[in-house]
């Protein structure tokens, strides 16, 4: 959803350009193989040595230590993690440049993407978020690099007087902050707010040293500052005292004379998984006509966690999303959503779209995936989780039994669910993560139709394969010239090559 806000093709890429050809001049990152920081005579590193936590001069000194035992990119070797030589391994990373490396990019290949994603909004996505990685990331180089020089902690001496005299103390922020992006995701370090840091800063300083294993173990420096962000910002709200809180976040359009505190607000209450995270233009594109709703919890640690945002268009709710970014409502907040849409007298828009459904559909499918079958002793999300076929087809058609040698025969296929009768509101399989590999690599016989393609491509079965065990289709087959072209002999073999059931369509 919020990764793909379509105003986003409109917008020049701010910050830093990501090209892979391009070495990052500005932050080299020379491989060295140290042992003591020294050249290795083996290939193998060390990683042991570590003193007792409460012999370390500090906390972040064990930090660091704890941080260098585990990254095998320093090539640290373990005599130098002890309370004895923290310092002198911290320095010599330092002194050779080795501590703020090349962000890591994300990669569109090493992201599951659902199926109906275009690849050139795969493409444009990624590429804002190396955008974004790569501005966000230089601001906070550049205040832990010349803390006395940034602007925002002017008002905040002993943070820069703090900052500027603990290396070991830079190290571990600058781990922190590149802690939660890989490769694989999308997401984007926090925001950095002098405030924020120095609250995390000083709750660190104050754990006993004998206390260190354990409190630093969980919740990471991470989670705590960015608790801090959210609480400072609720707190200023009068929100801070609460359990769990809605937030709303009127629109540029609503007001236009808030419209940097309202963007800043988003950013910092949106889950790491949203690209609305950004500082780039993505939270500013998601306010840009319509409010944005956030939920909030506080966890068993007591600090503040993202669970659902609610972006708007026209006056309605458009997308909803969870923790996790995928166009699927969290289950366990389908009834707070909902009672929440009823008590604010909210409507909700109701179309497929190429890059998703929409919040009523949205809803639709939870409410679907919900379900619970007392005969299977499960909801229709655990049985699709299981890779339980059978229960998925009695879950969406009731059409379903299974045959002496354990496969299965079904009725009449199609790769989409009728969520509303009355409505006649469709939803394709891919949109409720359902794979139809899976589905159907079970299936020997189809007692109807067999439906591969629709009007609406977005209805298309995704299948990659044919299905391997089906011997025979009772009725006609429907499918497009590109699929005819890829399983034209498979089809033709399930209905005893009678070409008068199949229905290709040239599209």
């Amino acid at each position: 959803m919020f990764q793909y806000l379509s105003s986003f093709r409109n917008i020049s890429p701010l910050g830093l350009k990501y090209n892979p050809n391009i070495k990052n001049n500005n932050n080299p990152a020379p491989i060295y193989k140290a042992g003591n920081l020294a050249p290795l005579k083996h290939d193998t590193v060390s990683f042991t040595g570590m003193s007792a936590a409460s012999h370390y001069k500090s906390v972040f000194d064990y930090l660091a230590a704890d941080i260098l035992s585990k990254n095998r990119k320093f090539q640290i070797d373990g005599s130098m993690l002890s309370a004895s030589n923290i310092n002198k391994a911290i320095d010599r990373l330092f002194d050779l440049n080795r501590v703020y490396g090349p962000y890591t990019t994300c990669s569109y290949e090493k992201i599951k993407w659902k199926s109906y994603i275009p690849q050139d909004i795969r493409e444009f996505s990624v590429n804002k978020i190396n955008d974004a990685r790569a501005s966000r990331l230089k601001q906070w180089q550049n205040f832990l690099e010349a803390p006395f020089l940034d602007e925002a902690s002017r008002n905040y001496p002993k943070l820069a007087n703090t900052i500027h005299s603990n290396k070991s103390l830079r190290f571990v922020i600058w781990n922190a902050v590149n802690s939660e992006i890989k490769s694989n995701n999308r997401h984007i370090p926090v925001p950095f707010d002098p405030k924020a840091l120095y609250k995390t800063i000083l709750g660190y300083e104050r754990i006993e040293p004998f206390d260190r294993a354990v409190r630093c173990a969980s919740p990471s420096f991470i989670e705590i500052y960015t608790h801090r962000l959210r609480d400072i910002l609720l707190e200023a709200k009068g929100l801070s005292d609460n359990k769990s809180v809605w937030v709303k976040i009127p629109s540029i359009k609503r007001e236009p004379f808030n419209k940097e505190e309202n963007v800043r607000t988003l950013e910092i209450l949106s889950n790491k998984n949203w690209c609305t995270r950004s500082s780039v233009d993505k939270a500013e594109a998601a306010l840009e006509d319509g409010d944005f709703y956030v939920y909030l919890e506080r966890d068993k640690n007591n600090l503040w966690k993202t669970l659902v945002g609610m972006t708007t268009s026209k006056g309605k709710i458009d997308q909803i999303q969870g923790a996790d970014n995928n166009n699927i409502i969290p289950l366990t907040e389908l009834e707070n959503i909902k009672n929440y849409i009823k008590s604010q007298n909210l409507k909700c828009q109701s179309d497929i779209i190429a890059e998703g459904p929409k919040a009523l559909q949205q809803i639709l499918i939870a409410e679907k995936l919900a379900q619970y079958d007392e005969t299977l002793g499960k909801t229709l999300d655990k049985a699709i989780k299981d890779g339980d076929d059978y229960a998925v087809f009695k879950f969406m058609t009731g059409k379903v039994k299974k045959l002496e040698n354990g496969k299965l025969e079904i009725g009449t296929y199609r790769p989409n669910y009728n969520a509303s009768a009355t409505s006649g509101i469709s939803i394709p399989y891919s949109m409720m993560n359902i794979n139809e590999d899976a589905l159907l690599q079970n299936v020997e016989v189809i007692n109807g139709n067999l439906i591969l393609d629709n009007k609406n491509s977005l209805f298309n079965s995704s299948i990659t394969v044919f299905p391997p065990s089906l011997k025979k289709v009772t009725g006609k087959i429907s499918c497009t010239k590109e699929q005819y072209q890829r399983f034209g002999d498979d089809i033709r073999r399930v209905v005893d090559n009678n070409l008068s059931k199949i229905i290709v369509h040239d599209v």
